[in-house]
C-alpha cells in the first residue's frame, strides 16, 4: 500500500490560506488556474476513480451517475439530497457509515467542480459577491453559526460558472481496507485524479 500512501496524505493549505472567507486569495486563484485546463471527459473521470479504487482492492462502481431524473424525485427543495436516498445507497452497497460515499459535482462546461465525502450532495450557489460571507442566520460567524455557502459554490461562482444540476457522480465506498478511512479514500480518489491530469475547480476540496 506504500504506493497508495502518496495520494491519501492530504495536502493541507496554511490556515491562512485555507478559506475563501478571510480575504486570501489561494483557493480563488488555484481554481483560475485550474480553469485554464481543458477539461477532462466525465466518462475517464469515472475511470480513473474506479482505477484507484481497485488499487486499493475496493469495488468499482460501473455506473456512478445519479441523473437528473433521480435527483428531482429524491432531493428536497433546498436541494440537500433526502436522508433517504442515502440510506437507501447505505442500504445497496451494505455500507458501514451512511456518509461513506465519494461524490462528485461537476459545471455546466464540464469541469469537475468538486470531490466531497459525506451524505450532505448540495448544489449552493451564491447570487451574488455580497452574498459570499453571508451566514446561516445573518449574524456574525461563531461556532454554532455557519457560513451559508460553501467554498466550492463560491468558487463556482467567483469563476462565473454554473453547477450542472442534471446529475452527481455518487461512488459507495465499499470494502474501506483495514487502516483507511473514507476521509483517506475521498483525498486519495482527488489526489489520484490531479496526478492523471484531471483539473478540479475546488482544488483542495478533498483535502479537508
Amino acid at each position: 500500500m506504500k504506493r497508495i500512501e502518496k495520494y491519501t496524505k492530504a495536502q493541507m493549505l496554511p490556515p491562512e490560506q485555507s478559506s475563501v472567507h478571510y480575504g486570501d486569495k489561494t483557493r480563488f486563484n488555484k481554481a483560475e488556474n485550474q480553469s485554464t485546463i481543458k477539461p477532462t471527459d466525465i466518462q475517464q473521470v469515472i475511470n480513473l476513480t474506479n482505477e484507484f479504487l481497485k488499487m486499493l482492492g475496493m469495488d468499482t462502481i460501473e455506473n456512478p451517475k445519479l441523473d437528473n431524473q433521480r435527483i428531482a424525485e429524491l432531493c428536497k427543495k433546498n436541494l440537500y439530497m433526502d436522508y433517504n436516498i442515502h440510506k437507501q445507497i447505505q442500504l445497496d452497497n451494505n455500507l458501514k457509515d451512511i456518509g461513506d460515499v465519494v461524490w462528485m459535482k461537476f459545471t455546466k462546461d464540464e469541469y469537475l467542480g468538486v470531490v466531497a465525502t459525506s451524505n450532505d450532495i448540495n448544489f449552493d450557489f451564491p447570487s451574488s459577491i455580497e452574498e459570499y460571507d453571508d451566514t446561516t442566520d445573518g449574524r456574525e460567524k461563531s461556532k454554532f453559526n455557519k457560513w451559508k455557502y460553501n467554498t466550492s459554490g463560491i468558487i463556482i461562482h467567483h469563476l462565473q460558472k454554473k453547477w450542472d444540476r442534471e446529475f452527481v457522480l455518487i461512488f459507495p465506498l465499499i470494502n474501506i481496507p483495514d487502516g483507511y478511512k473514507r476521509r483517506d479514500i475521498e483525498c486519495g480518489i482527488g489526489n489520484y485524479l490531479i496526478e492523471k491530469g484531471v483539473p478540479i475547480l475546488d482544488y483542495y476540496s478533498h483535502n479537508f
